[in-house]
């Protein structure tokens, strides 16, 4: 790991001042991830701007019409928090399955859904790849067993983030300083795909800091679940996961739903066509099917990911069964 300056700030606008305008300065809060990019050598910042002396930033508050949450806030706070289980029980389940109990006690809600790629060909340092400034994306003729289904042109990586589904279900807003104002809109639009952008995953640039999410209360007669497939049971990212939430009638009709995927695009992935077939359907056995069905038909598997459209499509139909409970 190449030295470094380190400099502690107490405000935003702190912060602000401290950031770059080259991706020469960078963010640190939980650095669970940032620190492990450092140590492999794949970023070398010049300085870390420590923001986590912002007292604001870490709170999570009931706020008019929903909630506020903190880009600081810890994921096992975000776990555990008896308003968000009792009113928004999907981000509390999807928040339980983020890596380790350790992990969830150290790394942020922001630092969660803003996370760098875990692609193997992105991490080692002795491949550049597209997204880190190369040519090609080695995946499309390597292994890519844990890559895109959607989405995958022209680079395959897919977004690590296990909160992200949830909070694009939810309608989540994110609120980001800049030195001339601050800005809110939708998570979902904070999402680049590599057709846009192929080295970034989102839209902040180098003197951006996101300071919290907006999450609106969830409609009446609306109900959630979060579903997530990996090979091991702690500490392991998402091969496939799935952030379900319907809104019904008093005679079961669903009357909107949001099918958000994880794990199998280079960003949230809604699944359009779930959520029309759905549309004015009661969640029988074979609306459940269908919709599962729709969630994977524009899929395109590579060489090795083949699997990643039945598992999809297998926890799409068990979230909705889940949901007709």
């Amino acid at each position: 790991m190449r030295s470094f300056e380190h400099v502690r700030v107490h405000s935003v606008d702190e912060a602000l001042e401290a950031l770059g305008d080259d991706w020469s300065a960078r963010v640190l809060a939980g650095g669970t991830d940032l620190l492990h990019e450092m140590k492999q050598g794949i970023v070398a910042p010049q300085r870390l701007v420590d923001i986590k002396r912002i007292p604001e930033l870490g709170d999570i508050s009931d706020s008019k019409g929903g909630f506020s949450v903190g880009a600081l806030a810890r994921i096992s706070t975000l776990e555990e928090n008896p308003l968000v289980c009792s009113r928004m029980p999907i981000l509390a389940q999807a928040a339980a399955e983020v890596a380790s109990p350790q992990l969830r006690n150290m790394a942020t809600v922001a630092g969660n859904v803003l996370q760098r790629p875990r692609c193997w060909y992105y991490r080692d340092r002795h491949t550049v790849c597209l997204r880190r400034g190369g040519k090609l994306c080695f995946a499309a003729m390597g292994d890519n067993s844990r890559h895109a289904i959607f989405g995958a042109a022209p680079c395959s990586m897919v977004c690590p983030s296990d909160l992200a589904p949830a909070l694009v279900a939810l309608g989540a807003k994110v609120e980001i300083a800049r030195r001339k104002g601050r800005l809110e809109m939708p998570l979902q639009e904070t999402f680049r795909t590599p057709k846009q952008d192929p080295r970034r995953e989102t839209c902040l640039g180098p003197a951006d800091i996101l300071t919290g999410f907006r999450i609106p209360e969830p409609a009446p007669g609306s109900r959630g679940v979060f579903l997530k497939a990996r090979e091991r049971q702690v500490w392991d990212f998402a091969l496939a996961s799935v952030a379900a939430l319907v809104q019904t009638d008093g005679d079961g009709a669903v009357t909107s739903a949001s099918i958000v995927l994880g794990g199998v695009a280079p960003n949230p992935w809604v699944s359009q066509k779930a959520q029309e077939t759905l549309a004015g359907e009661t969640l029988t056995e074979e609306a459940c099917r269908a919709a599962a069905d729709a969630a994977v038909s524009e899929a395109k598997a590579m060489k090795h990911n083949g699997y990643k459209i039945d598992l999809t499509r297998t926890l799409v139909a068990r979230a909705l069964t889940e949901l007709r409970g």
